[in-house]
């Protein structure tokens, strides 16, 4: 069995998979991630009223990707090396856009577009955030 990547056997830095914190750490913010992304959507874009099946239905394609991409790291099928951060948003992103895409049947141009950006936003944020947090708190 291969070794699960942590902190201490991955790489650190804003576009690696863990950004100096504890995999599951990362798999729990990845997860809250996708969740805040799905909830704004729905704030922002639900005309109908929000609701938790609502903001569950947009979620749960989003969280699959982000599952399928933790699974790929986790079973050392992908090394954790520097930019693997970049490669769980993009399997988030795209098995998120599928999923969605076969369920729906549809989906607009735009939402695959911006969902792309907004989880950009959040999956590499966090980590260029914890990154900067780590390297100050290492350096004291």
């Amino acid at each position: 069995m291969k070794n699960s990547p942590d902190a201490t056997s991955g790489p650190a830095g804003p576009l690696s998979a863990t950004a100096g914190t504890s995999t599951t750490m990362a798999v729990v913010i990845d997860a809250v991630a996708v969740l805040v992304f799905a909830l704004l959507g729905k704030l922002f874009h639900d005309t109908a009223g929000f609701s938790v099946l609502g903001w569950i239905g947009t979620a749960w394609p989003f969280l699959l990707g982000a599952g399928v991409a933790w699974a790929l790291l986790l079973t050392g099928v992908v090394r954790p090396a520097p930019g693997t951060g970049v490669g769980v948003l993009i399997v988030t992103w795209f098995v998120g856009i599928v999923v969605r895409a076969i369920v729906t049947m549809s989906v607009a141009w735009g939402f695959v577009l911006t969902s792309l950006i907004f989880l950009g936003i959040l999956l590499i944020g966090w980590r260029a955030v914890a990154s900067f947090v780590t390297r100050r708190h290492t350096a004291s």
